[in-house]
Order: C-alpha cells, then structure tokens, then sequence
C-alpha cells in the first residue's frame, strides 16, 4: 500500500502536479513519519514554493534518518541557501559531496555557499572539482569566473567565463562578466565589444547596457555612454544605481544641474543608497561645495558606517589631528573580522585614506605602513612594465629631432587657442589652470582626453605627413574651441599630454605648452600617496615611480631645446608658492593675454576641478608642500635610489 502511494505520489511531482503529490506524501507520513523518501520530496516541493523553513525542517529529518542519503544533503543546503544561512549550507553541500563524491551539482552549490561565507580560495576550489566531474558545465565555469573575479584574479576569471561561452554560446550574464572584468583590468574597449555581444543576444538586458554605459564613460564617450544607460533606464526606471551612473555621465558631459538631479533621483527611489550619497557629496566637493560634500558622505556612513568608499572620499574633505576618532574606525575595519571579505578597491580605499590620515596627524611610520601596503596590493592588481615607458619615452625624443621639426614646420593648424598644461601628476597643473582659468577670457577644461583620441600612441617620424598634421590639428582645435565659445584661449590640463609636446608642436604651432615642475621627490610621494581615479600604473612603486620620472623628465629636457620659447614654458611650483603674483602675471603674458586681478583669487574662481588637488585650489597658496618629503626620507628609499638622489635620508 505505501509502495503504490509513494509511486503515484512520484508521478503525480514528475508530471508538475506538486499539489497532488504533496497531498500523497502527507497521507503517508501520516502513517509512517519516518519514511524518509516522503519527507525528502515534500521537503523539495515546500522549497519549490517558497516554504524554505518547512523544507529544512523536513529535509532535516530525512538526512537524521539517513545520513548517508546525498540528494536529500544537496536540496537541504539548497532550502538553507535560499534562508542565508551559508554556515550551514557548506556543512550540507559538503556531506553530499562526501556521500556522492561523483555529484558535480554539490560541488558547484558548495562554491556557491563558500563564496557568501567568504572562503573564496575554497569556492574556487569546490567549482573545479565540479568542472573536474562534468566537463561540460558551463554554469560551473561562470561561477568559477565569479570566484576568482571576487578574489581580484581577474586574468584566470576571464578564462572561466570563455571557457563557459564556449560550451554556452549565447550566455549573456557571461559576456556580462567578461566585460565588467575586462572594464575592471582597463581593457575599455573590449568591454564595450563584450557587453554589445551580450545585448545582441538578449536585447532587453538593462545590465549590459549599464555596463556598455560605464564603458562608454570610461573611453571618454560620454554622450554614448548616456545614451546606453538612458536606454537601460528605458528598461527598467526604477533602477537607482543606473541613475547614479547617468549621473556620472552628465556630470562628465558638464551637466552639473541635470547630475546632481540624477543623484537625486535615485535617492527618491532608494533613499538609503549609500553609492548615491557618495557621488552626490563627490560632485558637490567638485563644485567646491566642501561642507555640502561633507553632509553627503555623513549620511553615507550613517547608513553604512563601513562604506569604504565613504571613508575615502570623507579622508579627502578633512584633515587629520592626532586622536581624531575617525582614524580609530577605518583601522577597526581593516583589523576586524570582515576584513577578509573586502574586495580589493574597498580594501584600497581604506589604506589609501588611512595613509593621508596619518600622514596629516604627523605619523610617518603609520602613514607608510598603509601606504605600502596600499601601493603593494594595487601594483600587484596591475600588468604594467616601466620599462615599456622608459623606452617609449626615449624612442620619442629620438623621433622627434630639430630637423624633423623644420621639415614640417607650419603643416599644423594655426589656431592660438589651445592652451597645453603638461607635467608629472601632482606636480601644480590644477593649480597653474585654475589661476589660468581664474581670467575671463581663458575656459579652463580640465583633463581631456580628446589628444589621445585623435592621435592614440605618439606616433613615429615616418608616420608624419602634413595632411595628417593638419587634419589632427583641425580636428583638435574644433574640438576644444566648442569647449569654450568665446574664449580667447581653451586649457587642456592632462598632464599625460607631455610624450605629445614635440607632436603638438607640429600640429598645432602656434598652441602654447606650460610645463609644470615641481621637486620630484615631493612629486613622486604625492604620487605615491594617492590613489588616482584614472590610470598612472607607474604610481603604485617607488622603484617605478623614480625610473619613470627620470624617463619624463629626459623627455622634457630634450622638448625644451626643440620648442620655440614663445610656446613652450616651464614654471615651478615652488615659485608660484613662494611669488604667486610675478609667476602669475608670467603666465597670462605668456597666453598673449591682459593682465587680469582675478587670476590671484583664483581659489574663489567657481568651476568644477575632477583632479586630485580639488581641495587644495579651492584655498590660497599655501607653502607646506614644498619639501614635503623630507619628514618621510627614512622611509623612500627606493625612489631615492632610482632618483639618483644620494645620502638624502641623512638630510
């Protein structure tokens, strides 16, 4: 009688009748509680519809009567999984595996719970023993792409998730994940090849489109960035965080009013969304909004108190005194026991602004214990070879001598309006454009991208022609002059643009180049001590620092003998600090412009500044940068050495 009861209760679940099953089974517990089948298959039909307690209660009872019953281990951990309780999901999985050592199954659900408990070298390890049992599982190597993605492995991530394509061609979520990673090593343009594959395959995939969007943003195509991410609104308006990456888009595109109202927006549908908080309180600290800023990542941490993003961005808005209580909390958070659990960016964040913390307090010790901690972890993250630099570098003012100079002279476009500030990171560009930007008929735009762009890598001599000199020096001086309407002269503050000086001077010869130096031990710890939003790869080592500045400042030694003076002009930051007004007044007779008082109060001029020093030229010159390094001496050696500067320590 049971056996027939059971049977008709199996066909009536095999055939989607859950209810009438349900119904049988109870009719034999009923009778015979312990029949342990019975309570495994109602346990699986509880979980099946969203009664996950009951299904572990029931599931529970069939492995006690039964603890060798694997299936019934595998959808109890399944059940438990569902409830957040991954503790006891792992002990589950694991005895399935244990009692099935050939269930594959198991072995991906158990990466899956050792990933929400945080032993990711173990999910790793669980996800290949299931690819080991079942060769094709392209669900297995999506999930071991995620494993690694988490344990910022990310080269061995993109190999997983191929490797599920390969099995599984139209895996969108896969392709989702070989962009986000790609995006994530700042392979920008593959990303965006990765997630236009994933909206091929599924159209209506909102995710794809926001990361196409971030993408986008990060190649400097804002409006198409906008664009994609509209559309991912289109799809699903209620999303808050893709209203906070349009935002980020239309702050990008000098939309400051419609930015902040995106922020906005997606704090009206998620109030306690702590990225928007944060991006609220970045841009407004862009607008030198400090105290507004301030409030903004306060109600960040007051929702997430161990929001590592806030805590940086909150490191940047102050500065530290001695027992300031705020340092207490960020090395809480790397001593505690989460801490494990970080991801690498939040862990960065963290020691980054801990580093700036204790530097403002006066700890230099504690300051470089961070940092190196910080800089060892974010180089590690990186494929970057200094020496590829150095040789590019010196490949360049190779290239470009005084004869192809004459060659070519006068096959760029005429314009005088582009203005180049060109120099080391940290080195005094913000500071030389906002007092630049400060006169009326200057617009100063910031760090653009629009050279790269148009030229790419610095071409060779043999590349050169006069057509294409002069189409490049069109093209750039139409874009920037859109920048500016009106103005007699347009800044292009990114510093990078220094490897294009001798290129610029043969597309657009009568553009004018400022060369920002600074001491460059004080430069490369400023560097060093800060973790930059775009790529400066070189930053992240003092060896690689020194080497590289070395290798920049050849460069720029060769470019101030090829330059003609009226167009190529070096000021020092510690002049400017020491004699704001005369290098001031150097600066704007320079541009070919009148004198104007403006440029002396340029820490009131209202513009947004995106660079690391928003801060710093939002006040008056002040003098405690300058040989900034020496309290840190005992501790920079390896620049010291790669300076070439000797005995400084002793100093």
């Amino acid at each position: 009688m049971i056996e027939d009861l059971f049977a008709a209760a199996l066909l009536q679940q095999r055939s989607g009748q859950a209810a009438a099953a349900e119904s049988l089974y109870r009719r034999i517990l009923a009778t015979h509680p312990r029949h342990v089948d019975s309570l495994h298959l109602l346990g699986v039909i509880a979980a099946r519809s969203g009664r996950a307690e009951e299904a572990v209660g029931l599931i529970g009872k069939a492995v006690a009567l039964s603890p060798d019953f694997a299936l019934a281990h595998f959808n109890l951990g399944n059940a438990l999984r569902s409830l957040g309780r991954n503790e006891a999901a792992v002990t589950a999985f694991s005895n399935a595996a244990r009692f099935d050592p050939r269930h594959a199954p198991a072995r991906n659900n158990l990466g899956a719970a050792l990933r929400a408990v945080g032993r990711g070298d173990e999910a790793v390890a669980a996800y290949r023993q299931a690819i080991a049992l079942r060769a094709e599982y392209p669900e297995a190597r999506y999930n071991l792409g995620v494993a690694l993605s988490d344990l910022s492995r990310r080269e061995e991530a993109l190999d997983a998730y191929w490797g599920a394509i390969a099995q599984k061609p139209d895996y969108a979520d896969a392709f989702i994940n070989i962009g986000v990673t790609l995006q994530a090593l700042g392979r920008s343009s593959e990303a965006v090849a990765a997630f236009q594959r994933a909206i091929e395959i599924d159209p209506a995939q909102a995710e794809a489109r926001v990361g196409l969007g971030v993408a986008l943003h990060e190649l400097g195509r804002h409006d198409a960035a906008l664009a994609a991410l509209d559309r991912a609104l289109e799809l699903q308006p209620s999303a808050a965080t893709t209203h906070v990456r349009r935002g980020v888009s239309l702050w990008r595109l000098g939309r400051a009013g419609e930015a902040l109202a995106a922020y906005r927006a997606a704090l009206a549908l998620q109030p306690d969304l702590v990225e928007a908080h944060v991006s609220l309180g970045v841009s407004l600290q862009e607008l030198g909004q400090a105290a507004e800023a301030a409030d903004a990542v306060s109600r960040a941490l007051a929702i997430d108190p161990a929001s590592a993003r806030a805590w940086f961005i909150r490191s940047d808005l102050k500065t530290f005194a001695p027992g300031d209580p705020d340092i207490t909390v960020m090395e809480a958070l790397l001593a505690g026991a989460d801490a494990r659990q970080l991801a690498l960016e939040d862990r960065l964040d963290l020691e980054f602004a801990l580093g700036k913390a204790w530097m403002d307090a006066g700890d230099a010790d504690r300051a470089f214990a961070r940092l190196d901690d910080a800089n060892r972890r974010k180089r590690a993250s990186l494929d970057y070879d200094v020496a590829a630099d150095v040789a590019r570098f010196e490949a360049s003012a190779g290239a470009y001598t005084p004869e192809l100079m004459r060659r070519l002279a006068s096959a760029g476009d005429p314009s005088d309006l582009p203005v180049f500030i060109v120099g080391m990171p940290r080195s005094g560009t913000t500071l030389v454009e906002q007092i630049l930007a400060s006169h009326p008929e200057v617009h100063g735009a910031g760090e653009l991208n629009l050279l790269n762009e148009l030229v790419g890598a610095v071409p060779a001599a043999a590349d050169l022609t006069r057509e294409r000199l002069g189409r490049w020096g069109t093209a750039y001086a139409g874009g920037v002059g859109a920048l500016g309407p009106g103005k007699r002269r347009v800044v292009d503050k990114m510093p990078s643009n220094f490897q294009f000086a001798g290129l610029i001077g043969l597309m657009l010869p009568n553009a004018r180049i400022v060369h920002c130096r600074r001491d460059p031990v004080d430069t490369c710890l400023s560097c060093y001590s800060k973790k930059f939003a775009g790529r400066q790869d070189f930053a992240y080592d003092l060896d690689d620092l020194g080497r590289y500045y070395r290798a920049y400042d050849a460069l720029m030694a060769h470019c101030r003998g090829l330059l003609p003076a009226d167009r190529f002009l070096e000021i020092g930051y510690e002049d400017v600090v020491a004699d704001l007004s005369s290098q001031a007044e150097r600066l704007v007779g320079f541009l070919g412009l009148p004198w104007d008082d403006a440029c002396l109060d340029f820490h009131r001029t209202a513009r947004t500044v995106r660079t690391a020093s928003v801060n710093q030229v939002r006040q008056p010159i002040y003098r405690s940068s300058v040989a900034r390094w020496k309290p840190y001496a005992a501790h920079l050696g390896p620049l010291l050495s790669a300076l070439g500067i000797v005995g400084a320590a002793e100093r």
